[in-house]
């Protein structure tokens, strides 16, 4: 296997050489694992090998909606989906650019964003405030979608709408029209869904508890998917949201319907050099992985631990 790229810079030059940040966005990239061989390698999924740029962005280009996964904390993913949005500008393509990050108060001032204000943009939307990571390594997209004249808009369902989910309430019945929320998980789905939070949470979450999680899970889901159908116009929408909210087996693609192409950046591990390691290796839930350096190796249980402790 040829090992492709190693660092952030390196991505942004397989980027067909696309401008995609000035001084002063940048932010500091994933180091750990730099030299593993899969690092800066992009795989077509559903077909088992490596492709490169030139082919991933023909196949967006197709595309009505394009969803774009990344792990929040690893700078490395949001230059990639800059590239992304960058590549799809070029091509003629205006989709809506949907965050999942940011709610319905604060859709106008995505709206009313402008290049020369951007830096203003995130503390305007509270986005640290509410627990991102640095508002300085999500602009580089931002400056891509504004370059090239693309709407910007919130994805998120607002607070009290999942609360309420949350607590086994029921949604109005236009909102739950417009959202095709009728549509409810099989039981499979429920099931696999309900595994994840109990992993991802470590073992730790009362058992109470997790249906309502479900519940605002597939709202949050359903609810971004509803954001870009009304906002995606003639040219469709691209998302910027965590992985999960990607994946095609019971994620917002499978709200959308068709015209899908899903690209997640993935860290990489250590010894774990072929793409079959990974889980997130599968065409049932992502179309293109693009491997990535790590942030670090904590063991991300060690939180809640202490917590419980």
């Amino acid at each position: 296997m040829r090992h492709q790229l190693s660092c952030v810079t390196r991505v942004l030059i397989c980027l067909s050489g696309l401008s995609l940040w000035s001084a002063a966005v940048q932010a500091a990239p994933a180091e750990l694992l730099r030299e593993h061989p899969l690092a800066g390698t992009l795989w077509h999924v559903g077909e088992s090998r490596q492709v490169t740029t030139s082919e991933l962005f023909d196949a967006v280009a197709k595309a009505r909606w394009v969803l774009l996964g990344e792990k929040h904390d690893n700078a490395a993913h949001h230059l990639i989906q800059s590239g992304i949005v960058a590549a799809m500008g070029q091509q003629g393509r205006r989709p809506a650019v949907v965050w999942e990050m940011a709610e319905p108060e604060h859709d106008p001032a995505l709206k009313a964003a402008r290049l020369e204000t951007l830096a203003d943009l995130g503390p305007a939307i509270a986005w640290e405030k509410r627990g991102w990571p640095s508002w300085l390594e999500y602009q580089p997209i931002a400056v891509q979608a504004l370059t090239y004249g693309m709407t910007m808009a919130a994805g998120d369902a607002p607070p009290q709408i999942r609360r309420k989910i949350g607590k086994g309430g029921e949604l109005d019945s236009d909102t739950a029209g417009r959202i095709g929320w009728a549509r409810a998980y099989a039981e499979d789905q429920r099931r696999d869904l309900t595994e994840l939070l109990v992993q991802s949470h470590c073992g730790m979450l009362p058992e109470a508890a997790l249906p309502g999680m479900a519940n605002v899970q597939r709202l949050r889901d359903a609810w971004i998917a509803g954001v870009m159908k009304d906002e995606g116009g003639r040219d469709g929408a691209i998302l910027i949201a965590g992985a999960q909210h990607i994946r095609k087996d019971r994620g917002v693609p499978w709200h959308l319907g068709e015209a899908v192409v899903t690209v997640s950046a993935v860290e990489v591990a250590r010894g774990a050099e072929d793409p079959a390691d990974y889980p997130s290796f599968d065409p049932a839930l992502f179309d293109f992985i693009w491997f990535t350096a790590r942030v670090d190796e904590k063991d991300p249980c060690e939180g809640f631990r202490r917590k419980k402790e």
